[in-house]
Order: structure tokens, then C-alpha cells, then sequence
């Protein structure tokens, strides 16, 4: 068992609401925009997680979601509440698919697609997840605050041509007070699909300050249940960065099994 503070077992309870947007009805939404992360824009964890949120919740009784395709618009500015639109696009045998909107001040700043699959049954494959030490063996981030442990693995030596296989490796779960929901869980993986770090700028691993950048958009598969509360490895791989932009790959395993994957499309600018 953890030795979690009192402090972040609140901070898991109020993750939990925050990302548990409040029903208006009509397939409408009201997020809250907390200033965990200064002044200057809301972390885009907080922003997938809470639009997927607002898509399970008009799900009822049906299938967990198995992806979700979002584009980040505007920066969204904490105080102001965010309105969520849920549109049903498709309510089938075997998908369920919802549209999300996003908007602060009444200005879109944020869209998804998400898509929800029945459970079946078919062929098993995955991509083996990497040897690596275990959580236990490594200290906790002295510099990670909130609800969360992490424990950094660090990325993999550079190879001979510059490129790295991972450019950060990491274990992380949440603090116990999450409401045990499957649908919270998937939202608060979302949530940690968004903790890339420096993973997408292979060039200056570990160095804030040296550039600006933006999400543009961030895609999350959901591939088996999972427990944001038990530990998590969340493997992350830089793809290519050019013309100002970056593509980052992750994969996010439980008891070695492969349960999210995530790809985001950065803006990067040297300041």
C-alpha cells in the first residue's frame, strides 16, 4: 500500500470531479476549468478526459469506448466553465458514436469524435511491452505534483544515428478516490495519455524553456479495461519532428498487457 498524503488522496477525489462533468440535460455539459497548472491555459489532459466523459455519460448501459479522435482549437483558460455538446451520431448493435464540442466564452475550443465497441471475441496479438525495471525499484518524482506517483524509467540510450526507441518511459498511477467506474478510469487514462513531458522533442529531452508548444490534436485507443489507481507503464516514442511540428506515439500497459495506445500532433517553436 502507498503511502499516499492526505493531500493527494483529496486531489484524486477532486480529479474524479472535475473530470465527471455536470449534466445540464439535452445532451449538454458543464466542465470545470481548475488553475492546477498556473494562469496561462488548462493542462489538455483535463480537456480529453472531460470530453470523453461527456460522450460515456450518454452511453447508457452500452459499450465502453475503444477510441476517441479529438482537435484542440483554442487554448482553454481557467476560470470560465466549459459547456460540452454531445451529438449522437450513430447508435448501433456494435458501435456507438458520439461528437463532442467544447466551448469557453462561447468560442469552440475543442471537438472529439469518440467511438464505442460491444464487447467480442477474436484473435489475440500485442506488442510486447519492454523489459524494464518495476516501480518499486525506483524513487518517486520529486518534481510531479498532484494526485499521482510517478516514477520515471528515462528514455532509452540515443542511438548511433541520433534517434532514440523511447524518448520517455515512465510508471504512473493515481491516488485511491476515484468512484469505481470502468468509464472514470478510461477518462483519467486519457487524462494521463496527455503527461508526454519532453517525449516529443528527442533534441532537448529534460529541458523546459527552450520552446513553445501546443497540442493539436491527441487520439487515444482503448484496447482492455484498466485501473487508473494500479500502476501503469507508459511508453512513449518520438516519430518525426518537422515544419514546426511534432508526432509523438505512446503505449500504456497493466500487468504487461497492452491497454491504450495514444498518437498527438504538437506545435513546437523555438523561443
Amino acid at each position: 500500500m502507498a503511502d499516499w498524503s492526505d493531500e493527494q488522496l483529496e486531489q484524486a477525489r477532486e480529479l474524479g470531479v472535475v473530470v465527471a462533468v455536470a449534466p445540464l440535460g439535452d445532451g449538454r455539459f458543464r466542465g470545470a476549468t481548475p488553475d492546477w497548472f498556473g494562469q496561462g491555459r488548462i493542462f489538455g489532459g483535463v480537456v480529453v478526459a472531460q470530453a470523453l466523459n461527456a460522450a460515456v455519460r450518454t452511453v447508457t448501459d452500452g459499450p465502453p469506448p475503444h477510441s476517441m479522435h479529438g482537435y484542440f482549437l483554442r487554448a482553454l483558460r481557467p476560470g470560465p466553465p466549459v459547456d460540452l455538446a454531445v451529438d449522437h451520431v450513430r447508435d448501433g448493435r456494435s458501435f456507438t458514436t458520439r461528437q463532442v464540442t467544447m466551448e469557453q466564452d462561447e468560442r469552440d475550443v475543442f471537438t472529439a469524435t469518440c467511438s464505442f465497441h460491444a464487447d467480442e471475441d477474436g484473435d489475440e496479438y500485442q506488442l510486447a511491452m519492454a523489459a524494464v525495471p518495476g516501480p518499486d525499484g525506483l524513487e518517486p518524482d520529486p518534481y510531479h505534483e498532484g494526485p499521482f506517483d510517478v516514477r520515471e524509467v528515462g528514455p532509452t540510450p540515443v542511438a548511433s544515428d541520433g534517434t532514440y526507441q523511447s524518448t520517455r518511459r515512465m510508471w504512473v498511477r493515481c491516488a485511491p478516490g476515484l468512484p469505481d467506474d470502468d468509464g472514470m478510469h478510461a477518462c483519467v487514462a486519457a487524462y494521463l495519455s496527455d503527461m508526454t513531458g519532453t517525449a516529443f522533442r528527442p533534441h532537448n529531452l529534460g529541458e523546459w524553456g527552450t520552446h513553445t508548444d501546443a497540442s493539436l490534436d491527441h487520439a487515444v485507443w482503448f484496447h482492455r479495461p484498466l485501473r487508473a489507481d494500479e500502476w501503469l507503464f507508459y511508453d512513449l516514442h518520438a516519430l518525426v519532428n518537422t515544419g514546426g511540428r511534432s508526432l509523438v506515439r505512446g503505449s500504456m500497459y497493466q500487468d504487461g498487457r497492452l491497454c491504450l495506445s495514444m498518437a498527438q500532433e504538437l506545435l513546437i517553436r523555438p523561443l
